[in-house]
């Protein structure tokens, strides 16, 4: 990668994509919280509590919820020092939250 490559790749609070008119690309603290999210979501239709936005099916498969928590828990780790602390109560607020309602889920599981 040359110096004007290594250019557009630096800046504040993240960086840019290459080519001609790219949009710059999100922070760290951005994507771990879009991906918290997104991690939180998929836990919630992998409980069966909230159907899948493609297919419109709720469907219940317990290992996908557990694996979606324990990242989203391993995010919160990552950035809890680095949040305010309202940001913080809400993120364990929802990492209790999907906590609670898997063990609740598990309960009654077959």
């Amino acid at each position: 990668m040359n110096e004007e490559e290594e250019a557009r790749w630096e800046g504040e609070g993240g960086a840019t994509a290459p080519g001609p008119g790219a949009e710059p690309l999100p922070g760290a603290m951005a994507l771990v919280g879009t991906f918290l999210s997104l991690l939180a979501a998929k836990a919630w239709q992998a409980m069966g509590l909230v159907p899948d936005p493609a297919t419109k099916q709720v469907e219940r498969k317990l290992d996908d919820a557990q694996i979606a928590i324990d990242a989203a828990a391993a995010l919160a780790e990552v950035i809890r020092p680095r949040v305010a602390d309202a940001e913080r109560r809400e993120i364990e607020a929802l990492i209790t939250n999907l906590r609670l309602n898997f063990v609740e889920q598990k309960s009654k599981a077959p």
